[in-house]
């Protein structure tokens, strides 16, 4: 594997970060909710690291009450 491979990222994770973006959520707000670092958010929105529990909770989030 070169830098220049790009990998998808699974349907359940890509869901997430629309469900987000649709929501108005920004990663630093979303992190806060849920109880998690931005950083580890991160991670799992890109597909770097797996968590049922975060992906769960970004489903469950509300509309923003501050959009980004």
């Amino acid at each position: 594997m070169n830098g220049n491979t790009i990998t998808k990222r699974p349907p359940e994770v890509q869901q997430a970060r629309n469900k987000l973006r649709g929501r108005g959520w920004t990663i630093v707000a979303c992190a806060e909710r849920i109880g998690v670092t931005r950083h580890h958010l991160s991670l799992v929105l890109n597909g770097k690291r797996q968590s049922r529990r975060i992906l769960k909770a970004i489903e469950e989030l509300p509309e923003s009450p501050n959009p980004a």
